[in-house]
């Protein structure tokens, strides 16, 4: 079988396994990111998060691409994601393959493709597994580059180009080791100018797309530097979070790169003890047996121990910098470790290459990933209570937990009962709405913005309470109807149903409770409004029956 037949073979198994474990576990419900990146796909403007910040264009116009055959964000999300799910996996396989053997690159891509955390990244949403994509792709022409094929200095450009216009992160992760195996590989300034020039065009391509949407660089600047805080300041050492919140960032982001190791970690030591050759791949064999093979690539100028060293400094530089970002700034979801959980996806490919019951243990390491996935181990009694004593155990289960089909699961009950909930409430004979706050504490509950996508005729009232000063919104879909600041009240009807959408058991839910009389199901409450109902305020927010 030839190399074309085999990279076509495996594709087609990769896709069918990739359909098999996707199509049938796929969430229900968009999330508060998807719902904005719904929207961005009628209207592109990251000010009013359509997408959220940093706005993710060349993902939006994809997506937009995509949405003109289906014209349905929820089948165009599902087709975006396995498409850049099974891209990963074939850029896994070829990789590994070139790094190591044919069948280090098979295990690699078996190895991503039941990840907990890939996994549960491409039922949860379209755009993280683009994360993988990229941050494989930019590896693989970095390692080509670094051994000799030049050409790949401006490609790997390219690829980290365009894949920061997917996901701009990718620049903080990616940029050292696109660097050093560029000029590594070609010891050329000039060169190493070159490809400079083509990858800032790129950026320069998507950061312009997002000034102009968003009106000029002064908002541009102030919209991205707005969020960076928002989105890091509980967790960021940079942003001057508290020491226990930056404990719970790095023990997230120690997890869900763990959850890609822990398959086969165990094998490592069994490794460290052979004396195979590392660099007996048939591709690098085939490549150094060719007469105008790169010297770089020849068998014979590569001992082993300093073709590992090589290796081990590509996956040094490919994995370490972008953990650092993440652990000093910014890592709230599994799927935000996606380019370092492929690289050691590949890393663990070779490890269990090197074994002599490889396929046994490949099974094994598969085996282990779905447990962690299929959510088999229960979390902990009583997670809200305040006097609870944390455990390694506990952040363990907890870290798993979120990169597992249990958390999936679990975000599409709340949301699916909290709008039946809502439905059975909403009197027929009397005018409702519903008033909701911006965050929660301790236990989640369906947030106004993705009511707002599966309610499209509702208005939602909003109590900004996490904004200075604070102020209340009226919603409806993706329309701010209005906002007040000063008086903050919300005028109701004389007569109707007010629906509570609010964290059950917290200290705003007991506020309410004690000046209205309440009832409700798990997730929604409501009050009923007479001609008799004085005004009342709730959270510094006077509610006054006047409509």
């Amino acid at each position: 079988m030839d190399e074309r037949q085999v990279y076509t073979t495996f594709a087609i198994l990769i896709l069918a396994l990739l359909l098999l474990t996707r199509l049938p576990a796929m969430a229900e419900y968009f999330t508060i990111d998807n719902v904005n990146l719904a929207f961005s796909l009628e209207k592109f403007d990251p000010r009013i998060h359509q997408p959220q910040p940093p706005g993710y264009p060349f993902f939006v116009f994809f997506a937009r691409i995509v949405n003109v055959i289906f014209g349905n964000a929820e089948r165009t999300f599902v087709v975006v994601s396995l498409v850049a799910s099974a891209a990963a996996s074939c850029v896994a396989f070829a990789l590994a393959g070139r790094m190591f053997s044919r069948w280090a690159g098979a295990a690699a891509a078996f190895l991503l493709l039941v990840n907990p955390v890939f996994w549960h990244a491409s039922l949860d949403g379209p755009l993280r597994p683009h994360l993988a994509l990229f941050s494989l792709l930019t590896a693989s022409c970095c390692w080509r580059c670094w051994n000799g094929e030049r050409r790949f200095a401006y490609w790997g450009a390219v690829a980290l180009g365009v894949g920061s216009g997917f996901r701009p992160d990718l620049i903080a992760f990616l940029s050292p080791l696109w660097f050093v195996s560029t000029w590594a590989g070609t010891k050329s300034w000039r060169i190493v100018f070159g490809a400079c020039v083509l990858l800032v065009v790129i950026v320069g391509v998507w950061l312009g797309t997002l000034i102009i949407a968003m009106g000029g660089i002064r908002t541009f600047a102030g919209v991205m530097l707005g969020y960076a805080v928002e989105q890091s300041g509980q967790g960021s050492a940079v942003f001057g979070s508290s020491m226990v919140a930056w404990l719970r960032q790095i023990n997230r982001l120690v997890i869900w790169n763990a959850l890609a190791v822990v398959g086969w970690i165990w094998a490592l030591p069994f490794v460290l003890g052979t004396r195979t050759s590392i660099e007996a791949s048939p591709d690098r064999a085939r490549a150094s047996r060719h007469p105008g093979a790169p010297a770089s690539i020849k068998l014979s100028r590569h001992p082993s121990s300093a073709r590992r060293g090589m290796i081990a400094a590509f996956f040094f530089i490919w994995i370490i910098p972008g953990l650092i970002v993440q652990a000093m700034v910014h890592v709230d979801a599994p799927g935000h470790t996606l380019y370092s959980v492929a690289a050691l996806c590949v890393l663990g490919g070779y490890v269990l290459s090197r074994l002599h019951a490889r396929e046994f243990a490949l099974g094994a390491s598969l085996l282990v990933n779905a447990i962690f996935f299929l959510d088999f181990f229960p979390l902990p009694a009583a997670v809200n209570d305040p006097n609870r004593t944390p455990s390694i155990k506990n952040a363990i289960l907890f870290g798993s937990f979120e990169a597992s089909i249990g958390q999936v699961r679990y975000l599409d009950e709340t949301t699916r009962s909290t709008l039946r909930e809502i439905q059975n409430f909403a009197p027929k004979d009397r005018p409702s709405l519903i008033i909701t706050t911006d965050a929660y504490v301790d236990q989640w509950f369906m947030n106004w913005r993705i009511g707002r996508y599966y309610l499209p005729e509702q208005d939602f009232w909003i109590l900004q309470n996490n904004t200075k000063p604070n102020r209340v919104d009226r919603v409806r879909r993706d329309l701010v109807l209005e906002s007040r600041e000063t008086p903050l009240e919300i005028p109701i009807f004389r007569e109707g149903r007010i629906l509570w959408l609010i964290e059950p058991g917290s200290a705003f839910h007991k506020h309410i409770a004690a000046v209205q009389n309440l009832m409700g199901g798990k997730y929604v409450f409501y009050s009923d409004i007479t001609p008799d109902s004085p005004p009342f305020t709730i959270d510094g927010v006077q509610i006054i029956p006047k409509l």
